[in-house]
């Protein structure tokens, strides 16, 4: 599961910039609409090495989890619940086993982070009123809220420590990876189309086809005469049939070894602003524009490096992240309530 490990992102940019409108994007801090009685929400719903997990937690993480809570009446709907409830409370046991292996590896927050982060949430709410008001309704205390400030913020310490930072990877090991796998560098010969599109039904009858037909034969000399990209995408709009019509018939730049052998026909040798002639294809008939071409290129390092880096970080965070917490949930003491 994706997470973010930067120190403050948890805290200062997910925090409610009006506490009053309604909840807030964060474990830590988030609220929830239309809670049910304290007492309910004060019920465990799991244990982690006999910390307890709430009702009140799993709630908050179901609503970040859902981004439309808020327009479903403050709740997640039916057909959803089990497996967002499920998904909730085993994140909510991820981040217990974390903050627990934080403690154990003695992360400290200097005073000036802490305070730093509290100023960023009181500024957030727009007065320490309000801040104050948001503490006492949701957590019962300023005090409260705070200490889930705090332990959002060791979280995060901890996982880019241990996650974000060692997933970082050298300009040398990006060289030699891309020395090593140059061919996958390779970028394929590709177009940039535009289609107009008459669909047939599966297994049409001769005056289907012919009907089809005839209905293309009148939109190429139409097409053909379109002088550009506006044009001939108000065309598609107004006679299209296929998917791409909502977005002029743009099929932005595909891959020409992707495309069906028909199409790839079709457009051989035409150059940008030529329109093909009618393309028989398996669910009905097609006309196609090239914008514009690129050959088939070798990419340079400097041009896939910062892509290769973020892909390849991202992917061993993930790789570290599923580790870590693997052998923290294979030694701890877990119950599901």
């Amino acid at each position: 599961m994706k997470r973010t490990c930067s120190l403050l992102v948890i805290l200062a940019l997910t925090l409610a910039a009006k506490a009053q409108q309604g909840p807030v994007p964060s474990h830590a801090t988030r609220a929830t609409a239309a809670m049910p009685a304290k007492a309910d929400l004060g019920r465990a719903v799991a244990r982690v090495n006999g910390v307890t997990i709430s009702e009140r937690d799993a709630r908050e993480q179901m609503q970040r989890l859902f981004p439309y809570y808020a327009i479903h009446g403050g709740k997640v709907p039916e057909k959803y619940q089990a497996e967002i409830r499920k998904r909730a409370i085993q994140e909510l046991i991820g981040d217990e086993l974390m903050f627990q292996e934080a403690k154990r590896e003695k992360i400290t927050l200097p005073a000036a982070t802490m305070q730093d982060v509290i100023r960023q949430a009181r500024q957030r709410f727009g007065s320490p009123t309000a801040f104050e008001e948001y503490g006492k309704r949701q957590y019962g205390s300023v005090e409260e809220f705070e200490r889930r400030l705090r332990r959002a913020t060791v979280i995060a310490k901890f996982e880019d420590l241990q996650i974000t930072q060692k997933s970082k990877v050298s300009d040398a090991r990006l060289r030699q990876l891309y020395d090593q796998n140059e061919k996958m560098f390779l970028r394929p010969e590709s177009v940039w189309l535009q289609s107009i599109s008459v669909n047939v039904p599966p297994n049409p009858s001769e005056a289907q086809k012919k009907l089809a037909r005839q209905r293309m034969e009148e939109l190429l000399p139409q097409a053909r005469a379109c002088r550009n990209y506006q044009e001939f995408g108000l065309l598609a709009e107004k006679g299209s049939e296929d998917a791409y019509r909502v977005m002029m018939g743009d099929h932005k730049w595909v891959h020409v070894v992707g495309l069906p052998e028909e199409m790839s026909k079709a457009i051989a040798g035409l150059q940008p602003g030529q329109v093909s002639g009618i393309v028989e294809l398996a669910g009905g008939l097609t006309i196609l524009r090239v914008n514009q071409r690129r050959p088939q290129k070798q990419m340079e390092f400097s041009e896939v490096r910062d892509k290769m880096r973020a892909d390849l970080e991202e992917a061993t965070r993930k790789d570290r992240r599923d580790t870590l917490e693997k052998r923290l949930r294979q030694e701890a003491h877990i119950e599901i309530l």
